[in-house]
């Protein structure tokens, strides 16, 4: 007796996404992004001010091109020549059972993870979230006259009145998607 709702539940997980599957645009620069990425980019973090690191990407389809996944890795060159990582998250990005409504969630090394408001845009994405350390934090991300990614972060402690930057990179595409 229950198979027969075990086979439902089971029918209904594995057709909806066929139709979310079906709509490639809605997660669109997502898919322009697919491949691995590598740059410059700058980041200021409490005491230890501005920093300069090598920042590299990969973005890439899962579950039949429903998801995509985002890999960020930011390492400073240490005077010693070795690479100490600073940035170092992964990110999930899907559409909602609504086949519409674009959803992130982002993990972080340190074992934080958020949900994010996401806005896919024609020629890039915007993503926002309330961070306790540093208040709202928004990201904007477009592609260049160079078809390079980039993606500058801002935060405000404020309510929105007054925002700074504390995030730049410029990456390029290394390789596209296997």
């Amino acid at each position: 007796m229950r198979t027969a709702p075990l086979l439902a539940a089971a029918a209904l997980l594995t057709g909806a996404p066929q139709l979310a599957a079906q709509d490639g645009g809605s997660l669109g620069v997502f898919r322009d992004l697919t491949g691995e990425w590598s740059g410059e980019a700058w980041i200021i973090m409490g005491p230890q001010g501005k920093q300069t690191l090598t920042q590299r990407e990969w973005v890439a389809p899962a579950a039949g091109g429903i998801v995509i996944t985002v890999r960020g890795l930011g390492t400073e060159r240490m005077p010693d020549g070795t690479d100490a990582v600073r940035h170092d998250a992964f990110a999930i990005i899907h559409l909602d059972h609504d086949g519409k409504t674009p959803l992130m969630r982002a993990f972080t090394a340190n074992g934080n993870w958020m949900d994010m408001d996401l806005t896919i845009l024609p020629a890039g994405y915007d993503w926002k979230m309330n961070d306790p350390r540093a208040g709202e934090v928004r990201y904007e991300m477009r592609f260049d006259d160079q078809g390079r990614w980039v993606e500058k972060g801002y935060a405000t402690r404020d309510g929105g009145t007054t925002w700074f930057q504390f995030f730049e990179m410029t990456l390029s595409r290394v390789a596209s998607a296997p």
